[in-house]
Parts: C-alpha cells; structure tokens; sequence
C-alpha cells in the first residue's frame, strides 16, 4: 500500500507503508480511493464548509468526499483538504431511495449509521448521504447516515437538467429549486447551464413535500465534481464515468485518455462504460485533460450473456442471469428497460456490473442482444477456484476442454500456459460458450486470461502529488464515539 506523506507547509512526498492508523504521534493516517496518506493532526481542514483541523475528523463516520489542490504548495501556500457530504435533507421518495430528487445506491461497501440495506425509509425521513454524482443525477454512496433530528439546513449537489426562465427555477437531477434572487458563484452564467454541476444550501423545511419545489436557498455554487489540474501536476482523482469515446472518457469535467500503457485494475479496457466508477491515477496535460497510467475498477467488474426468462426478472429490484442475483442501481444504463419493466418473452440479455465486498453483484448495464442462444453465452468474473480442465466464477462450473485459451491481449495460449497463470480473484472472460442449464455449466468457448490484479505503479519520492479527490476511508474513531453522527449544520 502507498503513502502519500503530506507535510502542512510543504511538499506532496511518497514515503512509505503503514497500515490502519499507527502513523507518527501526532499523525493521523487514512486512504484516499484506497490509496494511504498521512497527514498531521494539526493539519487545518473544512469540514462540510467548516474550519476545522483533520484531528475533528475522526469523530465523523468513513466515507466523507475528499479535494484538495496542493498546487497552491508551489505558490507558497498550504493545501487544505475539504471534506464533503453530498446530499442532506429528506427522503422523497423509494425504490431506489431518493434524497432531495437524487436517487441514491448504497452496497456492502457503504458506511451505514443508522440506516441498513435495502435503503428504504418513511417520506419526510432525514438523511446525509457523501458518494459519487453521476451525469445522470444519482449518487453512488460512500457514506449514508439516517439523522436521529433534523437539521437546520437542506444540501443538494447534482448536475442541472434544466432551467426554467420564466419561472425561475432550475431542475436538479429530479428536484426543481427556485433561484429567485440567488447569486451563483463560480458559474459561466446565472442561472447555471444545464450540464453543469451544482451545489446548493438552503433553509430546512419541516415536513419537506416531495415532488415541491425547494425554495430558501442561501448559497449557490457551481462545483467540479472531478477537480481540474495544472499541466504536468500528478495525483489521483475518482468518479464515475461519463461519455466515453475511443481512447479517452469523461470524468466530471475532465476528460481521461487512454492508450496501450494504460494498466487497468479489476477489470479491462473494455468495462469502461457510463456510470461505472474508477479510481483513476496519472497527470494533467492541461487543466481539462488528464492522461490516465492506471484506471482501477472500484470494485471487481463482472459481466453475463445469456437466455433469459421472463421469471428471471424482478422489474425495479434485479435479473439473474445464469439464476445468479444482479441488483439494480441507480446508476444502471438499462436502453432497453429489461430491469425497469421485466420480460414478456425469453431474450438474450447482457448484464454487466460489480461485486461489492460481500459478493453481491450490481448492475451498471442491461442491454437485449437478441433471440436465446445457449450456444453462445459469455461470462467474466473473479476465479473462485480452477483446477485443469475446470473453472469456478460466480458459482458456476466451466469446463475449458475443447476451448481455445488466450491473453487480454490477444496472444494465444496453451491450456497449460493458461492455468499455469491463474490465481484466486483474477478476472477470467468466458465468451462464446454453451450454456447446460440443468448442470449449471459452460462448456468450451473462448477464454481470455485477464489476470491477477497488479500493484498500482508507486511514484518515486519526491514526486508531487498535486491534485487528490475521492472517497476518504479509515479515519473515523471506533463507531460508539460517533455514533450519534454529526452536529446539525
């Protein structure tokens, strides 16, 4: 694991391994994405808009979205890392749960205080939710806290779908809000454009009606959900991807290119889809454009093609594909409305998705690819157990004899090369197989080794680490002494 030592009046510098937080007296270590940063308890922080220093940070539960540009360090000034929540104020409305308008998804791998999976709770229920935004107005949660006592104030971050001149409102992601008399800050224009992200604070509502529009705001802010850069400056950022076009996609605002160099973690070039999420480590040719050296799959990438039954879909809740449970999300691109309204006649149906902690998997996208075809089915996911001339992913047996075996780069390979180079957890693509139902096998096909996941490349020390975003995780105390969460804003 890496460590990005963070000195307050200095350099970005790698230093070391550590793990949990037994970092230097007087230090408090964490992870930004996954990735170790220690930071001095003194460091001088904000907290949801609030000075504070990071020592304040430990009684907040994990999960919380980090920025930071230590650029400033080269102009002679101290980075501050802002910790953020996304959504606060009330439930309005289920299936999937909605905060303020935003759908909401929550996995294994959320921090839940107070609340528990499936997200559902009563209209009118307070909520704080910290998670990744998607183009399409969903958040993708880190953090989501069922509030004992309602706040003094409603935070609302989405990208703007609409704006309504006459009437003077905007629509953010499903929540119209009336701007009459609300100055934007940072924005082309005023009101904002649709497209644009946003983040608004206004006066709590008791009893906040849902589908109403929200009106009382106070502060108004276009933010980058993706931080932009300066040229050359390096660093990590996290989110969920928008368009994506041959050799690059969107990330928020930036736009991440691709080529053959480019390592992929948990998955492969070709899981890069919208609203899948990534961790994404490299540079910044400009402020708009970063070149990415590694793009990690936040979670494990898995991914089925086969016949499926009407009854195999749960229209809202999920599809099961080879009878394996692939849970909706409301960041799924579902074009052909398979998993919003179920089937009529059996389809041949590709689901791709994740595995979050548990093992669960959850869809990001569910497309028709025509008549049934047992004959031709597919399936990519992490290696349970493999012994020649069988394999385990998913819960399912596939018996490689008569397949032709390869690399993810296309150069062929014997069956002994090929289970010569398998591991527990590495990803294994099975395509163009049979499909025999009533063993819950596949038979034969194409298989591609992807293989174990690498180490991420570790930056030489010294190296600055300009520009930082994501989910910040591990500096939370034990859960007791905050459980009662934070204080209202």
């Amino acid at each position: 694991m890496r460590i990005i030592t963070v000195a307050a009046v200095a350099a970005i510098a790698l230093a070391g391994t550590t793990t949990g937080n037994d970092a230097i007296a007087g230090d408090l270590s964490f992870t930004i994405n996954g990735r170790a940063v220690s930071l001095p308890l003194s460091t001088p922080v904000q907290i949801d808009e609030m000075p504070a220093t990071l020592g304040d940070i430990r009684y907040r539960p994990n999960g919380m979205q980090l920025q930071w540009d230590s650029t400033a360090v080269l102009r002679g000034g101290t980075p501050t890392p802002v910790f953020s929540f996304t959504l606060i104020g009330p439930v309005t409305g289920n299936d999937p749960l909605e905060v303020l308008g935003q759908p909401v998804t929550a996995t294994a791998d959320t921090t839940l205080i107070n609340a528990a999976l499936p997200l559902q709770a009563p209209l009118g229920t307070d909520f704080v939710v910290a998670g990744l935004v998607d183009s399409n107005g969903s958040v993708l949660a880190s953090l989501v806290e069922r509030r004992a006592n309602p706040g003094n104030n409603f935070l609302l971050t989405g990208p703007v779908f609409a704006v309504d001149m006459n009437l003077q409102r905007i629509q953010v992601g499903n929540q119209w809000v009336d701007y009459a008399g609300v100055g934007f800050n940072n924005c082309p224009s005023s009101p904002p454009p649709v497209g644009s992200s946003v983040s608004l604070r206004s006066t709590a509502v008791a009893s906040f009606p849902p589908g109403s529009v929200l009106s009382g705001v106070f502060r108004a802010d276009c933010v980058e959900l993706v931080p932009q850069g300066t040229a050359g400056a390096t660093g990590f950022v996290q989110g969920l991807i928008g368009l994506v076009s041959p050799g690059s996609f969107e990330l928020g605002p930036l736009t991440v290119t691709v080529d053959g160099s480019t390592q992929y973690l948990f998955g492969t070039v070709d899981d890069l889809a919208e609203g899948v999420a990534v961790s994404v480590d490299g540079s910044y040719a400009d402020a708009m454009n970063f070149s990415a050296t590694t793009v990690e799959f936040v979670r494990p990438v898995v991914r089925f093609e086969v016949p499926i039954d009407p009854a195999q879909t749960n229209p809202g809740v999920s599809i099961s594909p080879y009878g394996i449970a692939v849970l909706s999300t409301a960041q799924v691109r579902d074009e052909d409305d398979i998993l919003a309204n179920g089937l009529n006649t059996p389809r041949q149906v590709e689901v791709r998705g994740y595995l979050d902690s548990s093992g669960q998997a959850w869809a990001t996208r569910v497309r028709d690819r025509g008549n049934p075809d047992p004959a031709d089915v597919r399936l990519r996911g992490p290696l349970q157990s493999f012994a020649d001339p069988l394999l385990q992913i998913q819960g399912l047996t596939v018996d490689t004899s008569g397949a032709t075996f390869s690399d993810e780069l296309g150069n062929p390979l014997t069956a002994s090369q090929f289970f010569a180079l398998l591991s527990i957890d590495g990803l294994v693509d099975v395509n163009g197989a049979t499909y025999d139902s009533m063993n819950q096998q596949l038979l034969g096909g194409a298989i591609v080794w992807i293989g174990a996941t690498p180490l991420t490349p570790q930056r030489g020390e010294g190296t600055l680490a300009n520009v930082q975003a994501g989910t910040a995780s591990n500096y939370a105390l034990p859960d007791d002494l905050f459980r009662n969460g934070f204080e209202n804003p």
